[in-house]
This record gives structure tokens, C-alpha cells and sequence, in this order.
């Protein structure tokens, strides 16, 4: 069988070209035209929608992270309760006073004792403090203050449990009340206290203890330039103003052995507490202590930091954190 030759490439597409019928040609052409202005039409649509959604999230994001770096304030209705045990304590609810108004407006519903027509009777009230606070319910708080007071010329100190609703919903310090009259307790549990970490001395004389008593002298007396005393970059304000006139240093302990002989090499640091008598304008001699950070440079020792308070040896135990039981431990107000 022979086969016909085969045609040329450019001779075959004319021969297709030629069989399409002249209207489907030109539909064909018009379809392609739209296809191509469509893809041009669709690039900057397409820009434009991806440009618009990835701008929404950033804003989502934006806000989230602004909500939680926002700080969160933790409050309990301590000081809240303060104010009104020491109002409770003076106010009398037969008399239609200041006092009981001030009452009312904290604790709408609350009991309120009824006094004797005698002076002998009347209290009054040194000081209030919260020592105790723990949450029980949602906005729902037990506080125990504890007050001095003064009754027919006796000092005593009372405990009181106070349960208080808070809700903070609202703006500010949103709204609190005491919803129940007090109950007196017991006082607190006193806490073990362990010894200081400071297991040598320095002796009167050394260059440590000189050091430490200028200091001590400069910054209670204001006789003398604390400034000099320091080590560079330690800032150690004094007093506004000359507490005391004389200070009389007593106990220096020591964190460490071998601080109260030569200065050190530069660097060297040590852990102090002192002990010190200072006498005020009056006459009156009190006690106070300083847990001080000191620091050897060029030949004597200087003060680089002012603790907070002295170094221990182990720390306490954890005192209980559950409210007082008033019917345990409740006594005659």
C-alpha cells in the first residue's frame, strides 16, 4: 500500500484554517479577545482582594495584642473594709449623725451597736489595718482588721472579720458593700522567725566598722557628706531632714570571716547587719537596724546598697492563709 506524502506544516494549518466555517472562526476570535482582556481585568481585581483581606487580620491582631498588654490590676476591698470597721467602732445607731450616714452609704443593711449616755463609754479609735484578705466566692471577700482602740482610758488591740461584695464591672473602683455586721476574732497566729545570715562580727576599730558607723552618723545625724561614703553609682538618699542627734553604733555582723581585718582587694563585697542607738532631740533613745551592702575600693570599704531588711537563714514558714473561724475564736467585742 503506498501512503500519500505528507504536507508541510504551514500547508496543514491552512487547510484547518479553511475548514472552519467562517462565523465559528470569528466567535472563536472574539472569545479569545475576552479571555485575554478578562485575565488583565482580573490581575489588579485580584491585587486588590488580597490587599483588603490582609488588611482585616492585621487589625484583628492589632486589637488582641493592644487587650492583652493592657494591665491587669489586681485588687481586694482590704482598705475598703478598714475604713468601715473604724467608722463601725465609733458610730452609734440611735444617734442620726455624720458617722452614721457615712456607715450607711458602706453597709445599707449592717447592725449597729446602741451606747450608754456615758463618756465612759465612748471609743475611739488609734488606728486600723488590714492583715488578712482572702477572696471566697466570686466578688466576695473576708478582711480581717485589726484595730487599736480606746475604751474608758484601756488600750486593746481587736481583730474583726468583715465579709464585703465587690464587683468591678463597672468603671473605676467599681462598687462594694459589707453585707453583714463583723465578727471578732482571734488575732493572728504569730510567725516563727528564723536568725539572720550573718555568722561573724566586725570589732570596734576595723576599717569595716569605722566605715559602717560614719555612715550610720552621716545618715541619721546630717552631720557629714553620705555621699562620700558610697561607692560609685550607689544612691542611698538620707533623711529630709536631721532625725537624731546622736547615733551610738552597736553590733556590726558580718556575712562572711576574714571583713574585719586590712581592706581587701578592690572589688570585694560583704553583707553587714548593724545595730545602732539613736538618741532624738527630746532625749529619747531608739533602736534601729540596717542591712548594708558594702564594697572595697582603693584601700577602705564603701557602702554600695541599703537592703531592704536583713539577710535570713531560712525563710519562714507559710503562715495559714484560710480566714479566722468566728465561731472558734470569737470574743466579747
Amino acid at each position: 500500500m503506498s501512503r500519500s506524502p505528507a504536507l508541510p506544516l504551514d500547508e496543514l494549518a491552512e487547510d484547518v484554517v479553511d475548514d472552519v466555517e467562517p462565523g465559528r472562526a470569528w466567535r472563536q476570535g472574539r472569545l479569545r479577545r475576552v479571555t485575554v482582556w478578562a485575565a488583565l481585568a482580573a490581575g489588579p481585581l485580584a491585587l486588590f482582594a488580597s490587599c483588603a483581606s490582609a488588611r482585616v487580620p492585621a487589625r484583628t491582631l492589632a486589637h488582641t495584642v493592644a487587650a492583652a498588654a493592657a494591665p491587669t490590676v489586681a485588687q481586694d476591698p482590704s482598705g475598703f473594709a478598714q475604713l468601715f470597721v473604724s467608722l463601725w467602732l465609733r458610730t452609734d445607731g440611735s444617734a442620726d449623725d455624720a458617722h452614721l450616714a457615712a456607715l450607711r452609704a458602706l453597709a445599707p443593711n449592717v447592725d449597729l451597736r446602741t451606747a450608754q449616755a456615758s463618756l465612759s463609754n465612748a471609743v475611739s479609735v488609734a488606728q486600723c489595718a488590714a492583715v488578712h484578705s482572702a477572696q471566697i466566692g466570686a466578688g466576695y471577700w473576708s478582711v480581717v482588721v485589726g484595730c487599736e482602740t480606746d475604751t474608758a482610758s484601756q488600750a486593746v488591740v481587736r481583730y474583726y472579720a468583715v465579709p464585703v461584695q465587690m464587683d468591678q464591672s463597672g468603671v473605676g473602683v467599681g462598687s462594694l458593700a459589707v453585707v453583714a455586721q463583723p465578727a471578732a476574732v482571734a488575732a493572728p497566729t504569730p510567725a516563727g522567725v528564723p536568725p539572720t545570715l550573718y555568722p561573724d562580727s566586725a570589732a570596734a576599730g576595723t576599717p569595716l566598722a569605722s566605715a559602717v558607723g560614719a555612715f550610720a552618723t552621716a545618715y541619721l545625724t546630717g552631720q557629714g557628706d553620705v555621699g562620700a561614703l558610697l561607692s560609685p553609682g550607689a544612691r542611698i538618699p538620707a533623711p529630709a531632714a536631721a532625725l537624731y542627734g546622736q547615733v551610738q553604733v552597736g553590733q556590726i555582723s558580718v556575712s562572711g570571716p576574714g571583713m574585719d581585718a586590712t581592706v581587701p582587694a578592690d572589688g570585694t563585697s560583704c553583707e553587714i547587719w548593724v545595730q545602732v542607738t539613736a538618741t532624738d532631740q527630746s532625749g529619747s533613745t531608739w533602736p534601729l537596724g540596717y542591712a548594708l551592702r558594702m564594697r572595697a575600693r582603693a584601700g577602705r570599704w564603701e557602702v554600695a546598697a541599703l537592703e531592704s531588711g536583713p539577710a535570713l537563714s531560712a525563710q519562714p514558714a507559710p503562715a495559714t492563709t484560710g480566714a479566722p473561724s468566728v465561731a472558734a475564736s470569737a470574743t466579747t467585742p
